[in-house]
């Protein structure tokens, strides 16, 4: 779900999504494939031969999918989010979106016999740092506070389009009884902005006020929220 961008909860999937999700495995004479579909779209896995991995997404069903553009009918009209078309005019981004479910669903791959520490993880992050010329306090996973704003960066619906500011204050705030609480709220987040930026874990996308996880950030967080959720009995063994 994450890999092509969809919500997902510590039950497993959004109680909203009503979809197909279906993982198999089959092997041929070729070699072996494993693939991972949700709805008509999917990202596979398999071997040329024994000798090649290769991965890739293949998009069906564009329309559960984004990009960033004017209206049909309105090219010099304002941009916004809109649903991607499945013709020519969005195969831009349709490429976008596949090269980087490819790269996340490796970099996962990668990290599944991580042999680091958590400690060497947590280090480079709950020490303070200097950003910009100025300094940014360390991060405390263990606290409520922050490891609500981890869980919030990490969320799967983030994964392709990235975050905004009012993203986050949906997710850690109430309603604003107010404009001046709103612009209260606005400054507040911004200021976490920039701690996760300032330790790595976040980028901001190119002409756009999104942000996204970066590598780095993937590893550190799913990291530490897994170890935070992890019973005592667990992390004993």
């Amino acid at each position: 779900m994450r890999f092509l961008g969809r919500k997902t909860t510590a039950q497993g999937l959004h109680g909203k999504f009503e979809g197909e999700v279906v993982t198999d495995l089959k092997r041929r004479v070729e070699g072996t494939r494993i693939k991972h579909r949700l709805n008509a779209n999917w990202i596979k896995m398999y071997d040329k031969q024994g000798s090649v991995l290769r991965v890739e997404t293949v998009i069906n069903n564009t329309r559960d999918m984004k990009v960033y553009r004017s209206k049909e009918g309105d090219e010099d009209g304002a941009k916004s989010w809109q649903r991607l078309r499945k013709g020519v005019a969005d195969i831009q981004r349709r490429a976008e979106i596949s090269q980087a479910a490819n790269e996340r669903y490796v970099e996962r791959l990668a990290t599944v016999d991580d042999s680091r520490s958590l400690a060497e993880l947590a280090e480079s992050v709950c020490e303070p740092v200097t950003w910009q010329g100025k300094r940014a306090r360390g991060l405390n996973p263990l606290a409520k506070e922050d490891a609500r704003l981890l869980e919030a960066v990490n969320r799967g619906e983030f994964a392709i389009n990235g975050f905004r500011n009012r993203d986050l204050r949906g997710l850690l705030y109430s309603k604003p009884k107010n404009q001046r609480e709103e612009r209260r709220q606005s400054a507040a987040i911004t200021r976490k902005l920039r701690l996760l930026r300032a330790h790595g874990l976040i980028h901001k996308v190119p002409k756009t006020h999104r942000y996204q996880l970066s590598p780095h950030g993937a590893d550190v967080i799913n990291a530490l929220l897994t170890a935070r959720h992890a019973s005592t009995a667990k992390l004993a063994a």
